[in-house]
């Protein structure tokens, strides 16, 4: 099992419009925030954070990603800079990078718990 999650703080129709090319995956408005989940788990894992930065544009992004395999990944773009990116495959952090006040990440489960508090 694998769960990829994106919140974007934008409209749904320029969150969709952002995801256009890619399959299988699901809109909903949270608040000021669109949240995309991608329902293959693949499309988006492995992106490096200039990829995210570049997405993000001037909009506000979260992306978060985890599976059974303890790979994770949790990448946060504000304002046009990457304040956080976190990478771990197979249980060894591989990223670790940037401080970001609101969101704390050492390890796999602090990806997963913070899917389940605020992107279920």
């Amino acid at each position: 099992m694998s769960e990829c999650k994106v919140m974007i703080k934008a409209p749904i129709q320029k969150a969709r419009s952002l995801f256009s090319e890619y399959e299988d995956m699901d809109f909903e408005r949270r608040g000021e925030w669109t949240l995309a989940e991608d329902f293959s788990g693949t499309q988006l894992f492995g992106w490096n954070s200039s990829a995210w930065v570049e997405l993000a544009g001037r909009y506000e992004l979260i992306y978060a990603y985890y599976d059974d395999n303890i790979n994770a990944e949790f990448v946060h773009v504000k304002d046009g800079v990457c304040l956080r990116e976190y990478t771990e495959y197979d249980g060894e952090v591989d990223t670790d990078e940037g401080k970001d006040p609101e969101v704390s990440v050492s390890d796999w489960s602090d990806v997963a718990s913070y899917m389940d508090k605020h992107m279920a």
